[in-house]
């Protein structure tokens, strides 16, 4: 069965990441599991005052399991509510392990943090389940019909791809725009041979482009998504170093900054 985790961080019925996960688990027959994080900060742990607001938090947080049983049920699923107060980003690192996918949302540039050291990104640099990211100000709906895959023949994009299967396997159209190159013959690994493996995985991928040769890949790829109306963009996440990604930019750091739509992504 498919365990789908989703990071509730703000308990309303209209946040598009919870409206995302729940459409997905629907969709797939998923278990779903809400996750509330009561953030800590170690340096203020010492304050009672402080502990005596994270308990009130965390008791707040866990009388919500019924609004989230409810949510559920709208939805036709089974899922669980879970609260568990601690540092934040090993926490979300840690639960997700025991997730297939886990939703969440894509940074937001107004919190202030360079993209690369906000919460949900730090999650993704580790060992991590794949990642759903969403818009802070998208719908809700999850359509899973029209999917660009961003291939580069690296392991961090096979993860993706792997994760990515049961919206591949049912998806109207795929398009994948391919990255890898053979460079050095004999040297370096040759690519993956994903479409053949794709044909046995039961995907059908309807369009092979490759990816343009410019110095802005990630806008090249977004621009990409918006030609074809993709519902969804799956790829594999830090292909470079990530000191270079952080200080020099780099495709995920774009597509992280600028996405319109959902994005799948593995690490």
């Amino acid at each position: 069965m498919l365990e789908i985790l989703v990071n509730i961080e703000e308990m309303r019925d209209d946040n598009p990441v919870l409206q995302t996960g729940l459409a997905l688990a629907s969709r797939h027959d998923a278990y779903v599991t809400g996750l509330n994080i009561v953030e800590v900060f170690p340096s203020t742990m010492a304050m009672a005052e402080v502990i005596a607001v994270l308990e009130i938090e965390e008791n707040e947080a866990r009388q919500r399991d019924t609004w989230w049983a409810n949510q559920c049920r709208e939805h036709g699923v089974q899922g669980g509510w879970e609260v568990i107060r601690g540092v934040y980003v090993p926490i979300l690192a840690r639960r997700s392990c025991m997730a297939d996918i886990t939703v969440s949302r894509l940074p937001n540039p107004e919190a202030g943090y360079p993209t690369g050291m906000d919460y949900v990104t730090r999650v993704l640099l580790t060992a991590a389940s794949p990642m759903l990211l969403v818009p802070p100000k998208w719908d809700g709906s999850f359509r899973q019909e029209r999917v660009l895959v961003a291939w580069n023949s690296t392991q961090e994009c096979m993860r993706a791809v792997r994760a990515a299967l049961p919206f591949l396997r049912k998806a109207e159209m795929v398009c994948l725009i391919d990255g890898a190159s053979d460079e050095l013959p004999g040297i370096t690994p040759p690519p993956l041979p994903v479409r053949d493996w794709l044909t046995r995985q039961g995907v059908t991928v309807h369009l092979v482009r490759q990816f343009p040769a410019t110095t802005s890949a990630g806008e090249a790829l977004l621009d990409q998504a918006h030609g074809m109306r993709a519902d969804l963009l799956v790829m594999g996440a830090w292909g470079h170093s990530r000191m270079s990604e952080w200080v020099l930019g780099g495709t995920t750091r774009h597509v992280l900054q600028h996405a319109p739509l959902p994005v799948l992504l593995a690490h």
